[in-house]
């Protein structure tokens, strides 16, 4: 299946618009990662849910390799945003990936970047091309992720891209990524990091219990959901009219 593209995102809601477009041919279980291969259009793709994090994201690469070997990878998912210009929903194509605290740097393909940047954008939200930045643990507060963005100078923060662009680099693949704000650099977030379940997923037996136990953060949690629903959608949109 080496004509096929492989699609990483992180958790379940990150790929649900992919999920829903895409035809699904078959599940795959590789470890403890998800893989769903099938047809997005025209297009060959194996849609990948890694579980959160960089170990999770390169053993996922590695296994989907082993498995589908497919010609490009394409790195997904929400960010945070480490600059004030950025909203929900907009769009972080990235030039160049670093890893906080460690001398890892990658770069995007160039032939895929060129085509991210002549992709219009949806409607009612920005692309912004430049760096990303890969972390080990969810940045929650505002002050953290403002110092990161100028010590940095990237625009955003996630989790996952920088493992899967090591493998990418190792293998010899082409890699994108794309990513999608979902919150912005003055929003506070819950701590989650002890919502992570086995699977890698967001737990929301977890979540759920640190609500109830905790009522002041209702209204956090409810915002951010109705902003994964905004950025997941523009992500969507955008990863369509890349690959059709």
């Amino acid at each position: 299946m080496n004509d096929c593209i492989a699609i990483f995102g992180a958790v379940k809601e990150e790929i649900a618009g992919i999920k829903r477009a895409m035809n699904i041919s078959d599940h795959v279980r590789l470890g403890k990662t998800s893989a769903w291969p099938g047809k997005w259009g025209k297009q060959n793709i194996v849609l990948v849910r890694s579980g959160v994090g960089k170990q999770r994201a390169e053993d996922a690469a590695l296994q989907v390799i082993d498995r589908f070997q497919p010609r490009a990878l394409i790195s997904t998912g929400y960010a945070g945003a480490v600059q004030p210009e950025l909203n929900v929903g907009d769009l972080v194509i990235a030039d160049t990936i670093l890893e906080a605290k460690e001398e890892g740097k990658y770069f995007s393909d160039p032939d895929w970047l060129g085509r991210a940047r002549n992709i219009p954008c949806p409607d009612g939200v920005k692309t912004v091309v430049g760096g990303l930045l890969t972390v080990n643990t969810v940045i929650h507060d505002s002050a953290t992720k403002r110092e990161l963005g100028k010590r940095y100078s990237v625009q955003a923060v996630e989790m996952e891209t920088s493992a899967i662009a090591r493998v990418a680099e190792e293998q010899g693949l082409p890699l994108l990524s794309v990513r999608v704000i979902s919150d912005r650099l003055d929003q506070e977030l819950l701590d989650s990091s002890s919502f992570l379940g086995s699977d890698g997923e967001i737990s929301n037996l977890k979540a759920g219990w640190y609500v109830l136990t905790h009522p002041g953060s209702i209204k956090n949690a409810l915002s951010l959901r109705a902003q994964t629903q905004i950025a997941t959608q523009a992500l969507t949109k955008f990863l369509s009219d890349l690959l059709g």
